[in-house]
C-alpha cells in the first residue's frame, strides 16, 4: 500500500471530524445542551444518507477512483459519523433517568441510519439511473471469463 492512501483517507478523516465537531455544536446551540446527543444523531443520519448515495455512485460509476472513494467514506463518513458517541449519549440518557430519550435516541439512530442510507441509494439510483451498474457489469465479465 502506499503512503499516499493512508495521508488521503487521514486528510478525509480531519475534515469528517470537523465537520461533525461544527455540525454538533450548531444542533446542540440550537436544541440545548440538555438534548446535545441530538447532535450526534444528526450527524449520524447525514452519514448514513450520504453513504447510501456513495454506494451507488460507486456502483454505477467509474468517476471515484479508490482514492476518492477511501477519502469520502472510510476517512470523511468514517470520521463524521460515531458509533461510540452515540453509545455513550444512549448510556448517559439512561443514567440520568432520561429512559424516553434514550430509546428514542437508539431508536432514531438504528432505524432512521438504515432507511437514510436506503433513502440515499434511491435518490443516488435516480440521478445515476441511466448508468449501467458497473459491479454488476464486472461480475458478468468474470462468469464468462470463467466459461
Amino acid at each position: 500500500m502506499q503512503l499516499t492512501i493512508p495521508f488521503a483517507v487521514g486528510v478525509g478523516g480531519c475534515v469528517g471530524a470537523l465537520l461533525r465537531f461544527y455540525i454538533s455544536n450548531v444542533v446542540t446551540r440550537a436544541v440545548g445542551e440538555d438534548q446535545a446527543f441530538l447532535g450526534t444523531l444528526t450527524v449520524n443520519l447525514i452519514g448514513c444518507f450520504l453513504i447510501g448515495v456513495l454506494a451507488v455512485v460507486v456502483a454505477r460509476t467509474t468517476h471515484l477512483s479508490l482514492h476518492t472513494q477511501r477519502v469520502l467514506i472510510t476517512g470523511l463518513l468514517g470520521s463524521l459519523t460515531t458509533f461510540s458517541t452515540f453509545a455513550l449519549d444512549s448510556v448517559n440518557l439512561l443514567q440520568q433517568a432520561r429512559v424516553g430519550a434514550a430509546i428514542l435516541n437508539v431508536g432514531c439512530n438504528v432505524t432512521a441510519g438504515i432507511l437514510l442510507a436506503w433513502f440515499g441509494m434511491l435518490a443516488a439510483g435516480n440521478v445515476f439511473a441511466e448508468l449501467p451498474d458497473t459491479a454488476t457489469e464486472v461480475e458478468a465479465t468474470e462468469e464468462q471469463l470463467s466459461d
